[in-house]
This record gives structure tokens, C-alpha cells and sequence, in this order.
């Protein structure tokens, strides 16, 4: 596999992608985390975030969790469980953090919740190491 090359053009987090989500996380060894508000363009049903968008979400805190390890990762297995509708031009916070590691894999598990801390989706991975 060649290196993993980034050009800061990722859908999920890249500033200099226009179409893609731009999302503010910031990572230190305690995981990743966010906060922010999610634009009615990915609605899935009205008012509601697209549940692509949403794992989406996922996924890149997970990912971002390992980077203060000096390492990159990519997304092996993953399981999500929707307990809550993501509503889109409301407040979110989002974290992921690491529970583990094993040879080349990274267990991961990351959350978003409302603004009253209700928990609204939940993920766990498996992170290859790359």
C-alpha cells in the first residue's frame, strides 16, 4: 500500500474541499472531538441529517482519535447505531477516542450528541494501521 497522502481536500474535514463538510475537529491524546452545527444541504429527510452524512461524522472522529499517535489509519470494519434523528441547524458535539490496539488494528468507538448531552448515534471500528 502506498503512503497516505494528505492535500487537506478530504470530503469530511479538508478546508480546502468547497463541497464537503469541513468539519472543526480538533485531536489530543484524549481522541478527537467537535462541535458544530449541521447545514440543511445534508438533510436526508427534512430536518433530519442524511444517515450517510452522519457515519460519515463518525468515521472521521474515529480516525482522527489516532493521529497524536504519529500514525494513519484506515477504516477496516464499522458498526453504527442510530438512537436519535441528527437534526440539522442545531447545536451537535462529537467525540472519538481510542479503546484499544491489537498487532495492525485500532479499536475505536465515537458519539454524537444534542446540546443537552443526549446521545444521539453511536459507532465502533476497527482502524487498520497503514
Amino acid at each position: 500500500m502506498p503512503r497516505l497522502e494528505d492535500q487537506d481536500t478530504c470530503f469530511a474535514c479538508g478546508r480546502e474541499n468547497p463541497d464537503g463538510l469541513q468539519l472543526p475537529i480538533v485531536a489530543d491524546e484524549n481522541g478527537a472531538r467537535f462541535t458544530w452545527v449541521v447545514p440543511e444541504k445534508y438533510q436526508g429527510w427534512v430536518g433530519i441529517v442524511h444517515g450517510g452524512i452522519v457515519a460519515t461524522m463518525l468515521d472521521e472522529l474515529m480516525s482522527w482519535a489516532v493521529k497524536p499517535r504519529g500514525y494513519s489509519t484506515l477504516t477496516a470494519e464499522m458498526s453504527v447505531r442510530f438512537r436519535k434523528p441528527v437534526p440539522v441547524g442545531k447545536g451537535i458535539s462529537g467525540a472519538g477516542w481510542i479503546t484499544g490496539e491489537e498487532g495492525r488494528l485500532v479499536y475505536a468507538r465515537s458519539r454524537l450528541v444534542d446540546s443537552a448531552g443526549v446521545v444521539l448515534v453511536e459507532a465502533t471500528a476497527k482502524l487498520w494501521k497503514v
